[in-house]
């Protein structure tokens, strides 16, 4: 593992790219004094002030322990509580489990997982289908999951304070 800090150029570049993928709008992040953790060759952290986003491979996305009002920017959908211990083994978010949807999402959208009965992030997903095609479904993988509490993203920001 190692940390390195972005140059100011490297940090707008960076936003620019999380805010077309993400359709994000990061405007709290200034260019200076922000810094990159790598964990593995295609994983690592971007710690943009006091928000953090997840690379793997070809994948961005927020972690979970970004404040809540910036995951509120996302969709996200709800899920029973049944659902809640295969999403935390890594298991894709699957319609049947889910039993609400807030905000509209395209196909390949980052979306959220939200614990129904304590409404606290769980997870962010990719979603595999767009929220329309998924509220008419009744089986099926919704989203596919790309970080959830407990997994090695979630370890690794603990081990670092930063989750």
């Amino acid at each position: 593992m190692r940390e390195f800090y972005i140059s100011k150029k490297e940090t707008r570049s960076l936003v620019e790219e999380i805010k077309s993928k993400l359709k994000a709008d990061l405007s709290e992040i200034k260019d200076k004094g922000n810094k990159v953790i790598e964990l593995e060759k295609e994983v690592r952290f971007f710690v943009l002030e006091n928000l953090i986003f997840i690379r793997e491979g070809e994948n961005i996305f927020p972690a979970l322990s970004c404040t809540k009002d910036f995951l509120e920017r996302f969709p996200s959908v709800n899920v029973d509580k049944g659902a809640i211990p295969y999403i935390c083994n890594g298991a894709k978010i699957m319609r049947p489990g889910i039993v609400g949807f807030e905000k509209d999402f395209k196909k390949d959208d980052i979306v959220l997982v939200k614990d129904s009965v304590h409404n606290k992030f769980i997870a962010v997903g990719k979603a595999l289908i767009e929220k329309s095609e998924a509220e008419k479904s009744e089986k099926g993988a919704t989203l596919e999951n790309l970080h959830y509490i407990g997994d090695k993203h979630w370890k690794a920001l603990k081990d670092y304070n930063l989750g």
